[in-house]
């Protein structure tokens, strides 16, 4: 009898521990699947929050695209281009609203956009700030480009300083500078003229100043012909037409070398257009190089 009633009391307790394992089996089971729904809930409510961030730094960048104001039909084309492109990344996000993948995606794609938005937006401002002498009588303009004459004052400054230092040191200093518009007659003979249309070459002349200190021999002089819309008018060298000038690489419209002897020298440069090119009417800025630094500038107008 005490043995059955033993038996009966480890099948009890066989029981009961099973009964705990399956408990705290569930119990932890019960844990996990509360602890998934939670970080699941949380990552839709990042996603949701990344999504609706997105959203609106696209919708900041339209707003800000629909502000800009320029005159040139290039950058105008180009402009739309990306206010299409940003409508259509709008379109996706709400098609894959739930898609991490695709969000990522179309974020990487917006800040790619926002650089070249900024871009645009040095672009223009380099372009209205070289109008300016077109744009004088509109007063609207010229209180929206009141920086330009900031920026005029610091490069004259500097142009000052530059003056002086190179009248002490190595480089060269173009003296009376100028330029003008040419026309070639039948006979050959070269004579100046003022409208766009009409000119066939530039020609711009200066005095190469006295410097003892330089070494003499072969030196490259550059020009940039720079027209009103802010464009540096193409050269016909045959290469890239690039040099580096003033810790930076851009475009130069002619060069030529000279055979420079420590004395003053005269020199003119001519630049050449194709025949169907026609220059726009307009102040033109030239600016003179030798060893990456600027010499001399001047500028002239074409009606």
């Amino acid at each position: 009898m005490a043995e059955e009633q033993n038996k009966s009391k480890k099948k009890y307790l066989i029981i009961i521990v099973i009964l705990a394992i399956l408990t705290i089996t569930l119990g932890v089971m019960q844990f996990l699947n509360t602890t998934e729904i939670q970080e699941k809930e949380e990552t839709v409510s990042a996603l949701e929050f990344e999504q609706l961030q997105l959203q609106n730094d696209l919708q900041d960048m339209l707003i800000q695209y629909d502000t800009l104001t320029v005159k040139n039909d290039r950058l105008n084309a180009e402009i739309i281009g990306q206010q299409e492109q940003i409508k259509e990344m709008l379109k996706e996000i709400a098609k894959h609203k739930d898609d991490a993948y695709i969000i990522a995606k179309l974020k990487k794609e917006a800040a790619t956009l926002r650089d070249i938005m900024k871009g645009y937006l040095a672009t223009i401002d380099s372009l209205n700030t070289l109008n300016i002498d077109l744009q004088k009588d509109n007063q609207f303009l010229v209180e929206e480009l009141s920086e330009t004459k900031t920026r005029a004052q610091e490069l004259e400054t500097s142009k000052k300083s530059l003056e002086d230092i190179v009248a002490t040191g190595s480089v060269l200093q173009a003296n009376n500078m100028s330029a003008i518009g040419l026309r070639v007659r039948n006979n050959g003979k070269q004579v100046e003229v003022n409208r766009a249309r009409r000119t066939e070459l530039i020609r711009s002349c200066t005095q190469i100043g006295e410097n003892r200190i330089t070494e003499a021999g072969k030196k490259t002089i550059y020009l940039r012909i720079i027209s009103p819309d802010g464009v540096v008018l193409e050269g016909s060298d045959g290469d890239d037409n690039k040099f580096d000038f003033e810790g930076v690489s851009g475009k130069y419209s002619v060069k030529r070398s000279i055979d420079y002897k420590n004395e003053p020298m005269e020199l003119c440069i001519f630049y050449s257009m194709d025949e169907d090119f026609e220059l726009a009417s307009g102040k033109y800025i030239v600016e003179m190089y030798e060893s990456g630094m600027k010499i001399g500038t001047t500028s002239f107008d074409l009606k």
